[in-house]
Order: structure tokens, then sequence, then C-alpha cells
């Protein structure tokens, strides 16, 4: 569907999705028939290629919180029966802070490590340590990026963009 609407300037919309029963309302304009309205819609999606299929594409949106996060992940074993310790990238301390650390165990039959317990350091000088017993895991760091404030004053902030493509400069 296509939506013109012309005055002394000119504007032209397209790619607009109609929220009808056979309508997709993924669509980031969005035209209600009934009320005969164009809305936004607030989902920051992406498109990329399909890895399987080059006939579809992949759609995929943004994860969103109260906060400007970033992860590191990986995976790591403990071979001494003590602790390991895992080292982040160098700038991770002046990139963000308030970091919380999630570990997941990698089941082993071979040596029944069912009840075996994890336990971490906080993430200090871009580093922490996992304890335990020998054993293999999956490790997640989240942290706060510092350099963004994600609660500017109104009164305060120029607001560029349109609809869910939105940023404050």
């Amino acid at each position: 569907m296509s939506l013109q609407i012309t005055n002394k300037d000119g504007l032209t919309i397209s790619s607009i999705g109609s929220t009808g029963t056979s309508g997709n309302p993924s669509h980031p304009l969005v035209y209600e028939p009934t009320s005969k309205k164009v809305t936004y819609s607030t989902a920051k999606t992406f498109v990329i290629d399909h890895p399987d299929d080059q006939d579809k594409f992949l759609v995929h949106a943004c994860l969103e919180g109260p906060e400007a996060g970033v992860y590191y992940r990986g995976k790591a074993s403990i071979e001494n029966d003590k602790c390991v310790t895992i080292v982040l990238p160098k700038y991770v301390e002046k990139l963000a802070n308030n970091f919380t650390v999630h570990l997941t165990l990698i089941y082993d039959e071979s040596c029944e490590n069912e009840n075996l317990v994890l336990r971490t350091t906080e993430v200090e000088k871009n580093s922490f340590k996992v304890y335990g017993k020998n054993c293999k895991f999956f490790w997640i760091v989240y942290g706060e990026r510092q350099s963004i404030n994600v609660e500017p004053l109104k009164n305060s902030s120029d607001v560029l963009g349109e609809g869910p493509y939105r940023w404050v400069k």
C-alpha cells in the first residue's frame, strides 16, 4: 500500500502496513483504515539476509530496557579444581560499569557434575574469577553503558528523527 499526501512542499510515504485482518502490523508505519490515521510502530527492528533461504529476510528486534546495556559472553573451564580468571577486553572499564555475571554449568555425564556449584567474584579491572570444581561453563557479563544518559530532561534535549527512529542529540 502506498499513501501520498500532497501539499505545497509535497510528501510521499510508502511501504505502509494496514492493521486490517489481512494486514501485517509489523511495519514501521501503520495505516488504520477505520480511523484513517497513520501511526508508528514502537518496535526497533532491522532486516538481515536469511542464512538458509536466499528468498527470505530475517526481521530482528532490538532488546529494550531501562538502561543502555552492553554484554560480553563466552565459554570457559575450571581445570585446577579451584578457579579460573575470565579476562574481558581492556576497554570495558572505560565503557561500562555496574556489571552482573551469569554462569551456566555445562552438564558432563562422565563426571556427574549435577550438584556442582559455581561462584563468581565481581568484575574488577576488566576481569572476574569463577570458583568451583573442574567443569565447563558458559558465562555472560551484562554492564551499563557509562556514556549514555537514559533519562535526559526534555527541556535540555534535542530529539532528532521520526517515529521509532529517534535519538537525542
